[in-house]
């Protein structure tokens, strides 16, 4: 009986929403090197930054819901000193405690803060956020951390990839009408989805995501990562309604935490949307917040805004349907197509900086460790670039 040649194993690419396509889309180059080579980063401001805010939501999500009587808010907001370890007379729900286990896993896996400043930035945005959206995010939540995965065909191209097929997954938590409907209308979140999702019966769901950053302009060629946001959380939609026994999607969730308590560059970032009306979150003319916003100049004092409105810009309810949910999906293959069209053209090229184009963009390229040796980096200084050594045919 002949035996034929043991095929070779078959090639899946795995790819996250976060981690891989945004990070693509932010910068091809960087991507590369962070992602395909697996050089960790010195400097892991931004990734360090989301898996902090996520860690602390979910362990004290975890804490509310495993305690009984429920704990009620705030919570105790004690910070331990710079790498020091907490008080042990703090109690179990205390946010420096919870914040500094979630720091030590982190650094477990080579990740840390880039220093005190970003650090006490993290704690402080981490308090807003289980002090300010627990209250009504904690009782609608029925599955927290939920892994979510499918996959799908690659587009055609020019250039065909390693395979036809690649595997997409993401996190989320999860919301459903029977939570809403447990609670009032003074919770925000409920009040946000239902203004989006009035008039619908029956069983579905809502998903939610946190983003460590503030709420992204309308329009912003060089940065759509309003449009962006959306296709992700129609594209988590469409995964979610892949796992067994899963009900209807209505929609998703997108809270910006830095809005609970933003720096300089975001009230700079938030003032220069209110004088272009380039933002679909904005404060009336005349009111406090429209005040605060105009008087304020880069070096002052960050003016104080009022809760509802810093609410109104956390919040965001994308509502799901199939047309939306095709164009993010349509959008994503095309990222994924060239993606693999840049590893099929490096494994023929033999070489990288010509494959993967650099952005160019001032505020990727200040984080990243790839400035030095990148071919076209935004103007900073002498780039320190290697000559690269020609492919031998």
């Amino acid at each position: 009986m002949p035996i034929g040649n043991r095929r070779l194993p078959l090639v899946l690419p795995r790819y996250s929403l976060t981690g891989d396509l945004l990070s693509f889309r932010r910068c091809p180059l960087q991507y590369r090197y962070l992602n395909g080579s697996k050089l960790p980063p010195s400097r892991p401001v931004q990734l360090w930054f989301g898996e902090f805010i996520h860690g602390v939501l979910e362990m004290s999500y975890r804490i509310w819901r495993d305690t009984t009587p429920r704990l009620s808010f705030p919570w105790p907001e004690h910070r331990a000193d710079w790498r020091a370890e907490p008080d042990p007379t703090w109690a179990t729900h205390d946010i420096g405690r919870i914040g500094y286990s979630v720091e030590q896993a982190l650094r477990a896996q080579g990740k840390s803060s880039r220093d005190r400043d970003a650090r006490e930035a993290a704690y402080r945005r981490a308090f807003r956020a289980v002090n300010d959206i627990g209250p009504h995010l904690f009782p609608l939540v029925v599955a927290a951390e939920e892994k979510i995965i499918g996959t799908r065909l690659v587009g055609g191209g020019p250039t065909q990839g390693r395979t036809d097929r690649y595997e997409l997954h993401g996190i989320v938590d999860v919301l459903t009408s029977l939570t809403l409907g447990m609670v009032d209308r003074s919770n925000l979140i409920r009040t946000a989805i239902q203004d989006v999702t009035s008039g619908l019966n029956g069983n579905y769901e809502v998903i939610v995501d946190y983003k460590g950053a503030r709420r992204p302009d309308l329009a912003d060629p060089d940065r759509p990562y309003w449009q962006q946001g959306e296709w992700q959380v129609l594209t988590y939609a469409w995964l979610r309604g892949r796992q067994p026994g899963a009900i209807p999607v209505a929609a998703g969730v997108l809270l910006y935490i830095n809005e609970l308590s933003p720096g300089q560059d975001d009230i700079a970032a938030m003032k220069r949307a209110l004088s272009s009306n380039n933002s679909d979150v904005l404060p009336a003319q005349g009111t406090a917040d429209w005040y605060a916003l105009t008087n304020w100049r880069p070096g002052l004092q960050i003016p104080a805004l009022t809760d509802e409105f810093r609410f109104k810009r956390t919040i965001r309810v994308v509502p799901v349907d199939q047309s939306r949910v095709n164009a993010a999906l349509s959008a994503f293959d095309s990222v994924v197509n060239e993606i693999e069209q840049c590893v099929t053209s490096e494994l023929v090229a033999g070489t990288i900086e010509r494959q993967w184009s650099p952005c160019g963009d001032e505020e990727t390229c200040n984080a990243c460790d790839c400035r030095y040796f990148c071919p076209h980096p935004a103007p900073r200084g002498p780039s320190l670039r290697p000559v690269e050594a020609p492919h031998a045919p």
